[in-house]
């Protein structure tokens, strides 16, 4: 049975809808309401009961669930440390600038699962989702990013599930990263399983494009209307991959100085 409020979309308990239908504690519905005097604003909300009770049960057993795809982006992040360090000796720089990593809440991993036409259960979220953990890795240069994409296809203990690879083949819109799915071994008491991660590695002007089309893409500003929006972005994107080309060469030439100077001693 529907429980049906009018009204705001904020009820009491701190339930609230979100932009893709999910709320902390249940699946909404926003349902314009058939009363035409009735303001635009006002709106109908429709809260599944038995949603409530799926969207419960699901929450109740993620924890457990979320610690080894915590220890899996945790032991890549140490991965990617050590390898920086190790560059670092090797080739007295730091190719990583540095990491970051995020883990998708329950309620963004129910949300998907929905979208996906799935049943939110915890068999379908290691079957059909493989970015629950996540870690992104930003470069100095391009060149930085193909050798890490290098490295870890050389550990031995890694399973490379799948690459997506946007720098040489950038999305429509300009975008460009590396994206990496790897399965990572996460040791128990009496077991091991392969988790997946979710990896992006990208350059810092890759990184830079990216976070501000994700801020512009959600943004109404009245001054942009009058612009094409999705062409300004690509021509950024062609822009900075031309400066990140001419900064690679400059690279390129103090790597070679260096290794020169290192063979004349």
């Amino acid at each position: 049975m529907a429980e049906k409020v009018q009204g705001s979309n904020k009820l009491d308990g701190g339930l609230r809808v979100t932009p893709t239908g999910a709320i902390r504690t249940a699946q909404w519905m926003i349902v314009p309401s058939a009363d035409s005097t009735v303001s635009t604003q006002a709106q109908e909300l429709l809260i599944d009961a038995d949603a409530l009770d799926r969207y419960e049960e699901f929450t109740s057993e993620m924890h457990a669930i979320l610690q080894k795809y915590e220890a899996a982006m945790r032991q890549m992040v140490v991965r990617f440390e050590i390898l920086d360090r190790d560059l670092s000796i090797r080739r007295n720089r730091n190719p990583i600038h540095h990491i970051e990593s995020r883990m998708k809440t329950p309620m963004s991993i129910y949300d998907k699962l929905l979208r996906y036409g799935k049943e939110p259960t915890i068999s379908n979220l290691e079957e059909y989702l493989m970015d629950v953990a996540g870690v992104r890795v930003i470069c100095s240069y391009k060149n930085d990013v193909k050798q890490l994409m290098g490295l870890l296809r050389r550990q031995d203990d890694l399973e490379i599930v799948r690459v997506k690879n946007y720098i040489e083949n950038p999305k429509p819109n300009g975008y460009r990263s590396l994206h990496v799915i790897v399965r990572v071994p996460v040791y128990f008491m009496d077991n091991k399983q392969m988790v997946p991660v979710e990896v992006q590695i990208r350059t810092i002007a890759m990184d830079y494009w990216a976070s501000l089309e994700h801020d512009l893409k959600y943004k109404a500003v009245a001054d942009l209307k009058k612009l094409d929006i999705a062409d300004e972005l690509k021509a950024c994107a062609q822009n900075l991959e031309e400066i990140e080309r001419r900064m690679q060469i400059l690279a390129n030439a103090l790597d070679s100085s260096q290794d020169t100077g290192k063979r004349s001693k």
